[in-house]
This record gives C-alpha cells, structure tokens and sequence, in this order.
C-alpha cells in the first residue's frame, strides 16, 4: 500500500526530529542570543545542563549586570534563539526562555564545576538557571532543510 504524501512528510519530520536531538545530545556547548538593552541580538556561549532533546534545553547565566547581560535581557524580553553545530550539520532554534525557581530543580541543575562563579551554589543572588523551550526549528542534518514550527 502506498504511503500518502502527508504521511511521507510526518516521517521526514520524525527522522529529522530524531537526528536533532542526537545533535544535541552531543554538545555540551551551545550559542544563545538574547535581545539587548537597545534592542539587538547579542550572542553568547554557553554550557548546556540539560535538555530533553532539541525541544526543552536548560542553561545558568548570572546576574552581574544591573543594565546588561542574559539574566537582565530575558527578564526584559523572554525571546531567544539557540544554535547548535557539530560538523556540517546544524541547528537553530527560535523560542522563549523562563527562569527556574523551583529550589529542588535547582538543586538537581547545580554543578559543583560552577562554584568558581557562583560560590554560594543556588543561594548566590546572581545565579539564575534558565530554561528555554521551542517554538521553532531550522534543521540542517545530513544535507536536509527543513524549519518546522511548534507550539
């Protein structure tokens, strides 16, 4: 029986989908973009926690900066892009970040390594664990396109 085309697309997805949270489940570090204080994007590094495959990612940044940084760019727009990349293939991910406050997720974020910037753990008042979660993807993986929006 032959497949319809709509079925052949949901597969495509899948497959792409599935290569995506491959991808990111093999790197540690990933670049994020904010929207600055006089409205443009400013791109960071950062390490990833944790992520639940391309769709819910986690990361901490600090609060240094009363007028500028991560910490204050989200609180004033929570609209963020993250890329990743490892060989050829690639991954943008456009969508919106919140901060965890939840003191026993916090607790299962903390990574001792992050104590040379935050030396209090997650009772440093700069410490703000960031969770950003997908609205929508640009895949680029094994020489296939694809954008693909969520809800």
């Amino acid at each position: 029986m032959e497949q319809k085309a709509s079925e052949i697309q949901k597969q495509r997805i899948k497959e792409i989908e599935s290569a995506a949270d491959r991808l990111v489940g093999k790197c540690k570090i990933m670049f994020v973009s904010s929207v600055n204080e006089n409205g443009y994007p400013r791109t960071c590094c950062v390490s990833k926690l944790k992520d639940t495959g391309f769709r819910d990612l986690v990361f901490v940044t600090s609060k240094r900066s009363e007028k500028q940084g991560k910490a204050k760019h989200f609180e004033a727009n929570s609209k963020t892009s993250i890329y990743f990349q490892d060989g050829e293939d690639s991954l943008t991910l456009v969508g919106e970040v919140n901060f965890i406050t939840d003191r026993a997720e916090m607790q299962n974020l903390w990574n001792e390594n992050d104590k040379t910037f935050f030396p209090k753990g997650i009772d440093d008042a700069k410490i703000r664990f960031v969770h950003f979660h997908t609205l929508e993807a640009t895949f680029w993986i094994d020489h296939k396109f694809r954008t693909v929006k969520y809800k």
